[in-house]
This record gives structure tokens, sequence and C-alpha cells, in this order.
């Protein structure tokens, strides 16, 4: 499935992802290559009542905001300039933020790098102004995570109870204790800001994939200044690096990355005919992250119509038939799982590995529930992402609703996923044949 074929389907309907009409309008609208709002245009308030709120929780409404806006309706562009005006103040205090933390870091003697937020500015978000960010992700040395801790909680944070997940790559996050409350506003000027301290770029006791050479990521670390904010972060060939290998991770945990592709996409598209860089990635990285990196390329292309550069074609072109294969059939489900759960990214996680017990590992953590949330979980209110509305019950009977769907979920998701992984492998074994 290419980048053609897949726009293609969305505009004519065809059995491409089964997606929300006003979400397949918006892709079709945010393509790199021949972007068209018309399908945008013709959407009713309600559909894009929906679509709003989808595009909130997938980071895509500033994209949306930076589309020409002739034709959407008024009430559309006047929430979306809000938006844009609100994101705007917002990033002052994300500077503020940063600035603190770093000073801090720095008077206890913590060496750190800047991960995603605004160091995606310039080449893969035109302006940290026209990204959303909730937090500050930064990377210490694992021997010097107690020291930043430290520091951290000297100037007012604190550690939360829990990750946001058993598979995160960082420390419980640090957050400041306040008054401030969610007013229904993702982009509020006053959203304070949490931190979350990474200690590894890739986690292979996770993945149980080694990838050989990301802690180089942190001996080549430059110095960078995006808006009179100074800061070290990755290179730019290691940040690419960086920014494939964390779509590859959140697509074997299922989460949404649909916003992470997007920023790729635009690096892609607008450094196609850029050799020296091209150069540079093809003697670091080309051959230890090539395998993994062609895989995030490939959606980008995919999803998002952009233009690729011969080498980032040859790195797609250099997967094996397995992963080409799981590819064209699955590339759409990772969309789907925005909607509806599935586990399809497992079976490409499986031609990772060569052990039987690892696989089974894999097999055992998609397949069973790792995590039940506690009563006073916030999980228990969230599905997919989304808040259910209370409706006055008692908290036992939410908790109660919240396993049932968590168990059904997982059953039906379970039997979709082997019914399609055995699908997929018998159409790679007659085409073997």
């Amino acid at each position: 499935m290419n980048a053609s074929v897949f726009e293609t389907g969305f505009a004519k309907g065809k059995a491409v992802p089964r997606i929300p009409p006003e979400v397949k309008a918006l892709f079709i609208a945010l393509q790199l290559g021949e972007p068209d709002t018309t399908f945008l245009k013709s959407l009713s308030d309600e559909e894009w009542t929906n679509l709003l709120a989808f595009s909130d929780i997938a980071h895509l409404t500033l994209p949306i905001a930076q589309l020409p806006m002739e034709g959407f309706p008024s009430w559309v562009i006047e929430r979306l300039r809000t938006n844009l005006a609100d994101n705007a103040l917002h990033f002052e205090r994300v500077k503020d933020t940063y600035r603190e933390a770093a000073s801090a870091l720095g008077g206890a003697g913590v060496e750190h790098i800047v991960m995603k937020g605004f160091t995606q500015s310039p080449d893969y978000v035109a302006d940290p102004r026209l990204r959303s960010q909730h937090d500050i992700d930064i990377f210490c040395p694992p021997e010097s995570i107690e020291a930043a801790q430290r520091a951290l909680h000297a100037i007012g944070y604190q550690s939360s109870d829990t990750n946001d997940s058993p598979y995160c790559d960082h420390c419980p996050q640090l957050l400041r204790t306040g008054d401030w409350q969610w007013r229904g506003n993702p982009f509020d000027p006053e959203w304070p800001l949490g931190i979350d301290l990474h200690f590894c770029f890739w986690n292979d006791r996770v993945s149980h994939i080694r990838i050989p050479g990301t802690d180089l990521f942190w001996d080549r670390r430059v110095r960078r200044e995006v808006d009179g904010l100074s800061f070290s972060c990755m290179n730019r060939v290691d940040h690419l690096a960086y920014l494939t290998l964390h779509i590859l991770r959140n697509l074997f945990l299922g989460e949404w990355i649909v916003h992470h592709v997007r920023e790729l996409a635009t690096f892609l598209h607008s450094h196609s005919d850029d050799e020296i860089f091209w150069q540079l990635w093809d003697q670091i990285h080309s051959p230890s992250l090539g395998p993994f990196a062609s895989i995030a390329f490939y959606l980008a292309r995919a999803w998002f119509g952009c233009r690729l550069h011969p080498l980032a074609t040859l790195e797609i072109d250099r997967l094996p038939v397995t992963r080409k294969s799981w590819l064209q059939c699955f590339s759409g489900s990772v969309l789907r799982i925005m909607f509806e759960k599935n586990q399809d990214a497992m079976w490409l996680q499986l031609t990772y590995l060569s052990s039987r017990s690892e696989r089974w590992k894999i097999l055992r953590r998609n397949m069973i529930p790792a995590y039940i949330g506690p009563i006073n979980s916030h999980y228990v209110q969230v599905r997919n992402k989304r808040i259910l509305p209370s409706n006055g019950k008692p908290l036992w009977q939410q908790y109660i609703a919240y396993l049932i769907s968590r168990s059904a979920g997982y059953v039906r998701a379970d039997g979709a996923t082997l019914w399609r992984g055995f699908c997929w492998r018998l159409s790679g074994h007659l085409l073997t044949r």
C-alpha cells in the first residue's frame, strides 16, 4: 500500500482503515504531497465537533489550524484561532519552566539533554508555538537520575505515585502541586508542565529487541537555541533516529503515534533532497538502525504522502518480505487503534525476536492485561484516552463497568488479532509457495 493508494482509498471510501469519515477528511487535508481540504469543508457541525474532540487527543488540532481555513464554519475558525493564541501563551510557560529546571540541574552539576517538545522546531514543526507540549522530557545518564530528582524536588517538584504505564522509559513524572484545575482547554496557557526524567533512549528490557549504538546519542549531543531558549539535545541525525525508535516503541505498546508520524513525515518531505544529511545518516545509522527506522519511514509515506530521499526509500526496500507484508496488511490497523483496540503490531514485533521465550513474553503481554487500575485510578473513567461521564454513578459501579469493559475489550481484540495474524501468515505462506 503506497501513499497514493492510501489517499485514493480515503477519497473513494475503499476498505482502508475503518475510521470516522471526518477523520478520513482530516488525513486527506494533511497530505504533504497533494493536500485537499474539500472534504473538511463539507463536514457538518456535528462532524466538526467530533473531529476537534478527536484532534485534541491526537495532537492534530494545531496542524488543522495551519490549513487554509476559508470555507470552514465560523465557529471552527474562531476555535482554532483561540487554540493558536492560547498555545502561543503556553509556550512562554514552557520556556520559563525549562529555564528554571535547567538552572536547578546545572546548580547540582547534572548534565542533561532535552528530548521531543520544542526540540522538534524547526525541522519537524516550523515553530514551537505550533506544537502542544504538556511536559518536558529530559534525558540524564542513569547514574545522574537520583541527583536530578533531588535537584528538582528542591524547587518544589514531587514524584507522582505511579508511571503512566508499566513500560515507561522514564521515572515517575515530576509534578508541582498547585490549585490549577482542568477546565476543558488542552491549550490552557496556565497548564502546569510535568517533567519526565528519561534513563534510556531505547528500552530493550521492555521491547526484548537489542538495538546497538543508541547510547552514543548522549556522546554526540549538541548545543542549540530555539526562540531564545538555549539547551543541549541530540544532533540532527540522532534526533531522526530517536524519533523513528520512539514511533516503533509506541507502535509495539499500542499507543497513538499519529502526531509523531506526522512530524516525521514533515521532516522527510522537506529533507528529501538534503544529500549531506542523508550521507551522514548512511554513515552513522543505516547499518544498525535502518531495519527499525524503515517502519516509521513507511508509515510516514503511507499516511501523509511525503516525499522520501532515495536512501530512505532504500531502507524500506531492504526490509525482509515478512515485515513488508505486515506493513501492507496492518499499517491501517495502527490508525484504527485510535477507535478500536487491537494488537496487530505484536506480529511485527515478533518478527524481530528469535528467542522462543521472548516471543511468549510478548504474546502474553499483549493477550493478557498486564495492569488493572485500582478503584481510585484515572483509568476507571477513561476509555481509549476519552473521559467518560460518571452520570452520577457511585465509584464502585464505575469500577465494575471498567473491569467488564477492559475484559470484554481484550477478548474481542485477542480473537480478532489471532484471526488476522493467522490470515496474514497464511497469505505469506501461499505467496512463498
